[in-house]
C-alpha cells in the first residue's frame, strides 16, 4: 500500500528558498523588500540587516516610472504571473543579465531571477560569428564570381589567337620545303601549339558545364539518356562491337538536369569504348536503383583498367590514367564536378586489365 504524499512543511521551504542558487525575492504590496535568499544578498552586494523592510526603488532607483515596475503591480492586483527573458543590472561597472518572473504568493508578491550573463554573452558572440561568415561567404562568392569570370575570358580570348596560330603553322607547313635542322623545332612547335589549343578547348567545355549548375531539374528518364549518348558513339561502339547491357528496372527516372546526366553519361561511355582491352570485346554494364531514398547509378566496364591506388587521383583535371590514345583528361572531372555540386558523391573500383566500375550516388 503507497504511503500518502507527505505535505512540505515550512522549515523545508524555508530551507530550499535560502539556498537556491538564484535570487529570490518578496515583498509587500508596497514595495518594500520582505525577505530575500542568499544569493539575491550575494548579488546585490548589500548586507541582509540593510537590505530587508527596503523599498524595491531605494535599491533599483532606475525602475521608477517604468513598465516593469508597474507590470509588478498589476502581479499584485491580478495575480496574473510576469516574466521577461533578458534584463541588465550593472554592478561594479559590470553588467549581468537575468531572467525575471513575478508572481503572486498570498497577499506579496515574489520575484525569482535567473543569472544568464554567460548564456547572452554566448549567444552575442553567436551572432557575431555568423555575421562574421555571412561577410566571409559574401566576399567568397564575390571572389569565385571573379575567379570564374576571369577564367571564362582568359579561355575565350586565349582559343583565338592560338587557333590562329595552329592554322599558321598548317599555312606553313604547306608552303614549301623546310631544313632538316628547322624541322624537328616546327614539328615541335606545331605539337606544343596543339596541346595549347586542346587545354583551352578543354578549359571552355569544363566553364560550359559548370555554368549550368544552377539550371532547373526535371524528370530525366535513363533509357532515353543512354540511347541518345548510343546514337552519338555508334560509330565508336560499332567498330569496337561493344555490348552495352542496361538494368534501369530499380529506378528508370530521377529528377535532374537532364545536360548533366547527358554529361555523365557520355564521359563514362566514351571513356569505356576509348579505354577497351585490345583482345576482348568490351562489355558495358550501366543500372541505376534507389537505395534508402537515394539514387546509384552504377557504370561497369571490362576494359584496361588502373592502379587501385591512383583512385583518389582519376578525378583531378587534365588527369589521365592511359596516354595511349588521344585524351584531354577532362571528363572525369566534369563528373566529379555535377556530382558532387549537387551533394552526391562518386566512387571507383578498378583492377589492372580486368575493368572499372563507377558508382555515383544523386
Amino acid at each position: 500500500m503507497m504511503k500518502p504524499t507527505t505535505t512540505i512543511n515550512n522549515d523545508l521551504k524555508s530551507a530550499f528558498f535560502e539556498n537556491a542558487y538564484s535570487p529570490f525575492v518578496i515583498l509587500d504590496d508596497q514595495m518594500n523588500f520582505v525577505d530575500a535568499n542568499q544569493a539575491s544578498i550575494v548579488t546585490v552586494g548589500i548586507a541582509k540587516e540593510n537590505f530587508i523592510g527596503r523599498n524595491l526603488l531605494d535599491i533599483f532607483p532606475y525602475l521608477k516610472g517604468t513598465e516593469r515596475y508597474d507590470a509588478y503591480k498589476e502581479v499584485l492586483k491580478t495575480g496574473v504571473p510576469a516574466g521577461y527573458d533578458e534584463l541588465s543590472f550593472v554592478r561594479d561597472n559590470v553588467e549581468y543579465k537575468w531572467m525575471v518572473k513575478a508572481f503572486k504568493i498570498g497577499d506579496y508578491l515574489g520575484i525569482s531571477t535567473r543569472d544568464i550573463t554567460n548564456l547572452s554573452n554566448t549567444i552575442d558572440q553567436l551572432k557575431i560569428a555568423q555575421r562574421s561568415l555571412k561577410d566571409v561567404n559574401v566576399n567568397l562568392k564575390r571572389k569565385n564570381r571573379e575567379l570564374e569570370e576571369f577564367s571564362y575570358v582568359a579561355a575565350h580570348d586565349l582559343r583565338a589567337p592560338l587557333t590562329n596560330l595552329k592554322s599558321l603553322f598548317e599555312m606553313f607547313l604547306k608552303a614549301g620545303p623546310i631544313s632538316d635542322e628547322l624541322s624537328p623545332i616546327v614539328v615541335r612547335m606545331q605539337s606544343v601549339t596543339k596541346i595549347m589549343c586542346d587545354k583551352i578547348r578543354a578549359l571552355n567545355e569544363v566553364i560550359a558545364v559548370k555554368s549550368n549548375f544552377n539550371g532547373n531539374h526535371e524528370k530525366v528518364v535513363f533509357s532515353e539518356v543512354v540511347a541518345k549518348v548510343k546514337a552519338g558513339l555508334s560509330e565508336d561502339i560499332i567498330k569496337s562491337r561493344a555490348i552495352i547491357k542496361e538494368d534501369f528496372s530499380g529506378c528508370p527516372s530521377l529528377k535532374y538536369s537532364p545536360i548533366h546526366i547527358e554529361s555523365i553519361v557520355q564521359n563514362l561511355m566514351s571513356n569505356a569504348l576509348k579505354y577497351r582491352h585490345p583482345k576482348r570485346k568490351p562489355i558495358i554494364k550501366i543500372s541505376a536503383k534507389e537505395v534508402h531514398g537515394k539514387i546509384h547509378l552504377s557504370f561497369k566496364d571490362n576494359g584496361l583498367g588502373f592502379d587501385p591506388a591512383l583512385s583518389d587521383k582519376i578525378f583531378g583535371l587534365f588527369k589521365r590514367m592511359h596516354t595511349h590514345v588521344e585524351g584531354l583528361g577532362i571528363g572525369l572531372y566534369i563528373i566529379h564536378s555535377i556530382v558532387t555540386q549537387s551533394g552526391g558523391g562518386i566512387e571507383v573500383e578498378s583492377q589492372v586489365n580486368k575493368g572499372t566500375e563507377f558508382k555515383i550516388q544523386f
